[in-house]
This record gives C-alpha cells, sequence and structure tokens, in this order.
C-alpha cells in the first residue's frame, strides 16, 4: 500500500513538471514569433504596417489642400482686345510668389509681373493687349523663407505633372505655359489645364533611342506629337524639306522634350508638295543639360541604334525621317496647297487671274487655271468643290463682297468652258473682306488677301 501511494505521487510531480515544460516552450515561441515579427517590421517597416492596418488616402483632393506637396496651378486666361486678365487658383502655400515672362521672337517685357497667392489659392496678372502670337511661362518663384522651407530650395521636395526638370540635374520648376494665338478672334479664354503624362517606356533614358510621331495638319501648321525613350529635356527639331532635300525657309520648330518621354511641333508652312519631309533630329550641341549630357556623352558618344547617324566631321546626331500624307497634287509654283485632314484648298493670288479692280481673266492665266483643271478632273465622281472669291479690306465693303463673287464666277466658268468637270459638285462664294488670312495692316498682307480659293472636300 504505502509504495502505491509513493508510486501515485511520483506519477503526479511528473506531470507537473512536464506541464512546466510545455509552457516554458510555448512561451518561448511566443517570444521568437513576437521577435521575428520584430525583425521584419525593421527590414520592411511599411509592409508591415500596411498588414496591420492598410493606408487610407486622404479624402480631400490635393487640388484642394493648400500647402499640399504636389501642387496644381489652375485658373484661366481671358484675352480682350485692350486687356489679358489671369484669374489664377492654385494649391500653393499663401505669400508664395508666381512669376510670368512672355516670349514671340524676343521677350516681351509686358508679360514679367510677380503676383501673389492669397490665402485661398489664388492669384491675379493684368497686362496691356496683346494682338500677337506668344508664349506665356508662370513660375512658382523661389524667393521667401516660407517657399523654400517648404518646398525646397530648388523644389526638390515637390511631385506633380506641372514639376519639371531643368539643365541642372538637382534643380527643378514649378512651371504651366499657355499659348496666345494671334489668328483667334478676341474676346477668348484658354483655361490653365494640368498635363497628363504617361508611364515611362521600359526603356526611358536606354542609349538605343526610339522614336513613334503621328503627324497632321491645318491650313497653317503641321503638328507633330512624338513619343520617345528620350530623357527629359532633351532638345529636338525639325525643319520641313522638300523632295530635292531642300529645306524650306522659316518652316521649322524646336522643343524639349517632356517628362514622359513625349514631345510636340508646331511648323508653320505657306505650301505643300509632293515628297516633302520632316527630319526630326538630336544634336549633341544643342544638348546642354547635366542628365542629358551624362547619359549619351558629351559628342553622343554613348548612343547607339538605328537613329544614330555621323556627320562629315565625326559628330554624332539621331535623326528620324518623317513622311508627310500629302495629295499628289503639282498646281503652279505661286499657288499655294494647304491640307486640313480631308480638305484641300488651292490658294490662286489675284494677280495671277485678274487686272486691279477686275474680273475679267486676265489672257495669261490660262496657264494657271488649266494646271489647275488637269487636277480637278482627276478627282472622284461627286467631289465637292468650293470656288470662293476674297479682297482686301481697302474699299467699300459692300463693293468687295460683289467684286469677290464676281471673280470666283468667272473661275467657274472658265473651268467649266475648258475641261471636263460635270462629275463634279461646284459651289461659287464672294465673301469679300470677310474672311483674311493675313493682317490688312499692310501691302504684303492685303496681296495674300485678295486670292480666289479652290477648296476641295470643304469642311463646311
Amino acid at each position: 500500500m504505502k509504495r502505491s501511494l509513493i508510486f501515485i505521487a511520483f506519477l503526479v510531480l511528473m506531470i507537473i513538471l512536464i506541464g512546466c515544460k510545455d509552457t516554458t516552450n510555448e512561451e518561448a515561441n511566443a517570444i521568437n514569433t513576437e521577435n521575428n515579427n520584430s525583425d521584419e517590421e525593421q527590414r520592411n517597416p511599411i509592409e508591415a504596417e500596411d498588414k496591420e492596418e492598410p493606408i487610407k488616402e486622404s479624402p480631400v483632393d490635393y487640388k484642394e489642400d493648400i500647402g499640399n506637396l504636389k501642387v496644381w496651378i489652375g485658373g484661366e486666361m481671358i484675352i480682350e482686345d485692350d486687356q489679358i486678365i489671369v484669374e489664377g487658383q492654385s494649391n500653393l502655400l499663401p505669400g508664395s510668389i508666381i512669376s510670368s515672362t512672355g516670349s514671340s521672337t524676343l521677350p516681351i517685357a509686358a508679360f514679367m509681373k510677380n503676383a501673389e497667392v492669397q490665402a485661398d489659392g489664388s492669384f491675379r496678372f493684368e497686362y496691356p493687349g496683346y494682338d500677337g502670337s506668344a508664349i506665356i511661362d508662370f513660375r512658382l518663384s523661389s524667393l521667401g523663407e516660407d517657399t523654400t522651407k517648404h518646398y525646397g530650395i530648388y523644389f526638390n521636395q515637390v511631385i506633380g505633372p506641372q514639376l519639371y526638370k531643368t539643365s541642372r540635374s538637382d534643380q527643378y520648376e514649378v512651371r504651366t505655359t499657355l499659348l496666345l494665338d494671334a489668328d483667334q478672334e478676341t474676346p477668348y479664354t484658354l483655361p490653365i489645364e494640368t498635363p497628363e503624362w504617361d508611364e515611362l517606356p521600359n526603356d526611358y533614358g536606354d542609349s538605343n533611342v526610339w522614336m513613334d510621331v503621328e503627324v497632321t495638319t491645318d491650313h497653317k501648321f503641321i503638328y507633330v506629337h512624338g513619343k520617345s525613350n528620350l530623357l527629359e529635356g532633351t532638345w529636338l527639331g525639325g525643319d520641313l524639306t522638300n523632295a530635292t532635300d531642300v529645306i524650306v525657309p522659316f518652316s521649322y520648330d524646336y522643343t524639349n522634350v517632356n517628362p514622359d518621354g513625349s514631345f510636340d511641333l508646331k511648323i508653320p508652312y505657306l505650301s505643300l508638295r509632293p515628297g516633302m519631309y520632316i527630319p526630326l533630329q538630336v544634336h549633341a550641341n544643342q544638348n546642354t543639360w547635366d542628365d542629358v549630357l551624362a547619359a549619351y556623352g558629351e559628342d553622343f558618344g554613348k548612343l547607339e541604334g538605328d537613329l544614330l547617324q555621323t556627320s562629315e566631321d565625326g559628330s554624332h546626331y539621331l535623326e528620324k525621317l518623317v513622311e508627310l500624307d500629302i495629295p499628289d497634287m503639282e498646281p503652279p509654283e505661286k499657288v499655294d496647297l494647304t491640307v486640313a485632314d480631308e480638305e484641300i484648298k488651292m490658294q490662286v493670288p489675284d494677280d495671277l487671274l485678274f487686272d486691279f479692280d477686275e474680273s475679267i481673266l486676265m489672257d495669261f492665266s490660262q496657264e494657271t487655271l488649266n494646271s489647275i483643271l488637269a487636277e480637278l478632273e482627276e478627282l472622284e465622281p461627286e467631289t465637292t468643290i468650293h470656288i470662293n472669291g476674297h479682297t482686301d479690306d481697302q474699299g467699300d465693303a459692300s463693293y468687295n463682297l460683289n467684286l469677290s463673287l464676281e471673280r470666283a464666277e468667272s473661275v467657274f466658268h472658265y473651268l467649266e468652258e475648258h475641261g471636263d468637270i460635270s462629275h463634279l459638285t461646284i459651289h461659287t462664294e464672294g465673301y469679300g473682306e470677310t474672311a483674311p488670312i493675313e493682317s490688312n495692316e499692310d501691302e504684303d498682307g492685303r496681296s495674300k488677301n485678295r486670292r480666289v480659293e479652290i477648296v476641295i472636300n470643304p469642311e463646311s
């Protein structure tokens, strides 16, 4: 009996000891797990926080959050005959300074002004009236201790689509740009829009450069929109070039690549002919930005690929040849041909057709009209043609209107009598002085306004 009691007591003691050991192991495992979690948090604190409580976006739109480091500049510019007003909006820190500059072929002093951002983020500029085309830039100034402390001396704490790199690799600028159009009838309003950039290509900044382009035209400009893997700030330009590789004077544009590798050119032109093209070029001597030269080399020696070219002097440059979709028409040399989508215009100066103040065709006008007639006879049946007469603004408006109509009808009757255009739908109209294509303030502009237009596939 005594031995049985001793044995039972021994079993109870063993059970107690085993239980204590298991508890100790569980506690140790718990401590180890906690330590491991702590180490994981130290290695990836953001991920650890996400697991505990997902980060929620602020319900406040960043554009309404004054002082947000994702900056925003908006509003509108109202262009009137005698004044230009900018009613600006922003989320910029109150007291910040916005500087404006303007340029055409040269800087325009009237647009060099500063405006202070108010408590609600608004700002205002007032300028005298301006009837030309111009580029107006608005930049956040680095003036002011509060501004530099909040945004950084070179805006290196700022984010957002209106932040741009500069020629210095460690410096940025906050900017928005508006374009004044001399051809736009006043009054009109320009919104200050926020750009929407695409995601960067996977090979952004690569030494093997590529460019993809889309080209459209209106009756004054060729618009080139491009995408590329070029670095932001890279300089590129293009000249309108004829089929014999001769550059067309005054038909060029240049720009710097946008933050997403895109670029846009707006090339003015007077007339198009088959075979014309635009060589887009990137030259080392035009590129001075730190980042660009570091990536591509001082003489572009680090570049490679199909677009890389070498000049006779051994220097390197990039070139992409852009073909233009131009109608297969060859009007006389002095007749300008322009294209906007499907609409084709042939602008015939009045002195090729008529004596001053006359609507009867001159004898030597036949060569010009016969050349145009040959092009019209090749058009598809039911093609719509408008023959429009125009004058300058000299003299009586009613007289000019009648003269322009008589001239349009004279051209139509000649074409009808001397060729086969019965398959076409033709209308004649006189516009007098109401539709100028140039200013009537000087004789050069007035001479361009005195014309007869042959419009194929008119838009309206």
